[in-house]
Formats: structure tokens, C-alpha cells, sequence
């Protein structure tokens, strides 16, 4: 059992009580704190995405708990349902396997708050550490995120091939790591555009801007660009997917491009700040505009960022780029619809498709 494991069982052992009484509050953060201060930045991501991982599943366990008990008499054991899902769903947490097997359906409820608690408090801990010691938190948690991602998007499959649905999604488990990559999505709120452009700015969406951490990791690692590799982001909002791969591929030049200036600026920000200037650059640009020419990339990434006239100006710079050489391009939402169709005119191999077509990586040229 690792440093984190053990400091996640005694806190969840020693503050058992249900239902978590206020006055408990303030002694279950003072143990948290002295328990997590001499943690490395290594063992604070891994306490971090433990934590916000079993916050997910723990919501996920109430919910599956309501189902079943209207489906099942006499009244459901809570440790026969709960270890149903030891080997799949809750994997990742072999550790807490024996606490859980002696929890109750009442003490789900403060247990997610205690892993609310300790996640706000690492990620507290982490804001005041230096910030190279913040780039090594962020890497290491990124890299123990992408093997999640992956044993969901695995689970997905399974339950597919089975005619089932998976009901545990972890998309936004992990947002609050952009407290610590300075993403400020408040920084929209107010903003006012001109009514007379079209180009589909997401006004005061916040976070809804963002691809999820889910959708950038599972691209990367599908993906898997070769060294040296040019990845251009068209619509790259506050800069989570170069972050991203910048902190996990110092060896691919990123450029992201992005019409609105304060989410540029927050993105350069904190590209400073974790030292990725040399290889993550991000650009004000409105690439409507007919004098704008994409530059050559081995990889493309878009999230619906544009109107309908934009995109029939970037789609057809793209096609003539793909004559020349073969490039990818990664697609989040309803930009599917866009490519699919060009994809089908130019005769390319149908895409490689993730979390429902959610994700789509298409691969154009020859």
C-alpha cells in the first residue's frame, strides 16, 4: 500500500461516523493537513486523483444503489451489492475494498464529503508549492488520469460488445485540476461580442469551452504522435489541450489559435508559468478570414469552435493539406457531423470512434 493509500484509509477509518457531524469538520481538516505536509508532489497527484476519483464513485454507488433497491427483495445487502462492482468499476481503489464492504448506503454520503474535503485541501496545498514543483504534480497526476480514462474507455467497449450501457462516466472528475493550470473561466463572465460577427464564441460558457481531460488524453494516447510532431489546436479557448501536451509531450511543438484575446493571455499565462513557452505557443487569431492560412501539422484538433462559414473554409484548407501529406485530425462534438461529411467525399477510412462518436479521430490522406 502507497504513502496516499494509507493516509485515505486511516482518514476514512478513524472519522467513520454517519452522518458526519459539523463539529468534526475543522479535526478532519487539521488531520488531513498534518497527514498530506510532507507529501512529495508525486504522492500529492496520486492522493489528488485517488480522491477525486472516489468521489465519482462514490456518487456513482448511490446511484446504482437507488436502481437496484427498486428492482430487488427483501431489501438489498449493501456489502453484496458493493463488492458486484469490485472488479470493474471500482478497480482502480483495490485498497479500499475491506472498508467498503463494511460501509452502509447512509455512510456514502459523508464519505463524499470527506473526499471533497481532502481534494480542495491537496489541491490548496499544491497552489503553494513553486511552480516547478506544480508542473511535476500536474505531469505525474495527467499520467495516472490517462490510465483511468483508458480502463473506462475499455470498460465501455466490454459493456458494449454485452448489449449493456455504461453508467460511470468520470468526464469531469478531474476539472479541479485547472485550479492548478490557472484556467480562470471567469474571466468570461460579461463578455460581449460583436453581434455582427458569426463566429460561435460560447459567450460566458466557462468551462464548457474546454475539451474534457477525458477527451484530450484518450486523442493523445490514440494518437500517439511520433517525435517531434506539429500539433495545431483551431479554437484552442483557455489552453487545456496544449497544456496538456505540453506537460506530457515536451517533444511536440503545439500551437493553438484562438479569436477571443483574455483566454490567449490566460493561456500564455500559465504556459509561463510551467515553463512550456519553447514548445506550447498560443495565438490570437480570427481564422475566418480568407488571408489566414493553417499551417502544416502532422496533427489537427477542433471542438466545434466554429459557424458554418468558418468551417467550410477550414475544412477545405484542410483537404489540400491532406494532399500533400497525411495528417489527423481529432474532432470533439458536433464538428463530427462537419468532417464526416467531407470524409466521405474525399473516399477516407471511416474514423476511429470513442465515448459514442463523442470523440472521433479521422485520418485524411494517402
Amino acid at each position: 500500500m502507497t504513502n496516499h493509500q494509507r493516509v485515505l484509509n486511516e482518514l476514512f477509518s478513524s472519522t467513520a461516523k454517519h452522518p458526519f457531524p459539523k463539529e468534526d469538520h475543522g479535526s478532519f481538516i487539521d488531520r488531513t493537513k498534518h497527514l498530506i505536509l510532507a507529501f512529495t508532489p508525486k504522492e500529492l497527484a496520486e492522493l489528488y486523483v485517488d480522491v477525486a476519483l472516489l468521489k465519482t464513485l462514490l456518487n456513482f454507488l448511490k446511484e446504482q444503489h437507488w436502481l437496484a433497491q427498486k428492482k430487488v427483495l427483501p431489501k438489498l445487502q449493501f456489502k453484496t451489492f458493493v463488492q458486484s462492482f469490485f472488479k470493474n468499476e471500482l478497480g482502480h481503489i483495490e485498497y479500499l475494498h475491506s472498508f467498503l464492504e463494511n460501509c452502509s448506503i447512509e455512510s456514502i454520503k459523508p464519505l463524499g464529503q470527506k473526499s471533497v474535503y481532502i481534494e480542495n485541501l491537496t489541491l490548496e496545498e499544491v497552489k503553494k508549492l513553486p511552480f516547478n514543483s506544480q508542473k511535476i504534480f500536474a505531469t505525474h497526476a495527467l499520467t495516472l488520469m490517462a490510465k483511468i480514462f483508458e480502463f473506462e474507455n475499455q470498460l465501455q467497449i466490454q459493456k458494449k460488445l454485452q448489449g449493456l450501457n455504461i453508467e460511470l462516466s468520470m468526464y469531469r472528475t478531474f476539472d479541479g485540476l485547472d485550479y492548478i493550470l490557472n484556467l480562470n473561466y471567469k474571466a468570461d463572465l460579461g463578455m460581449k461580442t460583436d453581434p455582427t460577427h458569426n463566429e460561435r464564441l460560447y459567450e460566458g460558457a466557462g468551462i464548457g469551452v474546454q475539451s474534457g481531460y477525458s477527451t484530450v488524453l484518450t486523442a493523445l494516447n490514440y494518437l500517439n504522435p511520433k517525435q517531434g510532431a506539429r500539433f495545431i489546436d483551431l479554437g484552442s479557448g483557455y489552453g487545456r489541450v496544449g497544456l496538456i501536451i505540453g506537460l506530457l509531450r515536451p517533444d511536440i511543438q503545439f500551437t493553438g489559435y484562438e479569436y477571443v484575446p483574455h483566454r490567449v493571455e490566460i493561456a500564455r499565462s500559465s504556459s509561463h508559468n510551467l515553463e512550456l513557452e519553447n514548445h506550447v505557443h498560443f495565438l490570437t487569431q480570427d481564422l475566418s478570414l480568407n488571408e489566414f492560412q493553417i499551417p502544416t501539422a502532422e496533427i489537427y484538433y477542433l471542438y466545434d469552435p466554429f459557424s458554418k462559414e468558418t468551417y467550410s473554409h477550414v475544412l477545405s484548407q484542410l483537404v489540400k493539406l491532406s494532399q500533400v501529406q497525411k495528417i489527423f485530425i481529432a474532432t470533439k462534438g458536433n464538428a463530427r457531423g462537419w468532417l464526416l461529411e467531407v470524409n466521405e467525399k474525399e473516399g477516407w477510412l471511416p474514423p476511429k470512434e470513442f465515448d459514442g462518436g463523442n470523440l472521433c479521430l479521422f485520418e485524411w490522406g494517402r
